[in-house]
């Protein structure tokens, strides 16, 4: 229940700041989805079941400000979810690269399951402008993004090692 009542609030902060800020910048075509790096992250820390509670959380809101059917931002958070607890129990869970792949594979995955999906439900999809012009370099950004994020966790948990 604890659970719950931290997670509303960080969903709803996680989403409105994705909805408002985040989609209003651009870098060559690519947008920063931090609900994505929050899933891959989450989970890289073990926490699996807490990214699942998130998505129950965050996959509604998204659709609803998005202007997307109900539901069709589920299947690719819980992808990026799948993606990185296999990935966390490889060899390479714990080096820098992982998380950074992780989440430049999930980013792609995802928006081609958004694709996908709305493709199915009747949209007009132009796959090729979609693939090339914004998922992969929203898939890059979200990987530097994800690099910058990781560098000071690794350097803290090193110095606190130390001590």
């Amino acid at each position: 229940m604890l659970y719950l009542l931290l997670f509303i609030p960080l969903a709803l902060l996680l989403v409105a700041f994705q909805s408002t800020i985040l989609n209003q910048m651009t870098l060559a075509g690519g947008h920063l989805d931090i609900i994505i790096i929050f899933l891959a992250m989450l989970t890289l820390y073990g926490r699996y079941e807490l990214a699942l509670l998130a998505v129950a959380i965050i996959a509604p809101l998204v659709d609803a400000l998005s202007g997307m059917p109900l539901g069709v931002s589920v299947i690719p958070m819980l992808s990026v979810i799948l993606l990185a607890h296999w990935g966390g129990k490889t060899i390479f869970g714990a080096r820098l690269g992982w998380p950074v792949l992780v989440i430049f594979l999930g980013s792609l995955l995802a928006g081609l399951i958004i694709v996908a999906e709305l493709a199915l439900l009747g949209w007009d999809m132009p796959w090729n402008d979609l693939i090339l012009r914004t998922l992969v370099p929203s898939a890059f950004l979200n990987g530097m993004a994800a690099l910058a994020i990781y560098l000071p966790i690794i350097i803290f948990n090193e110095r606190r090692d130390l001590h």
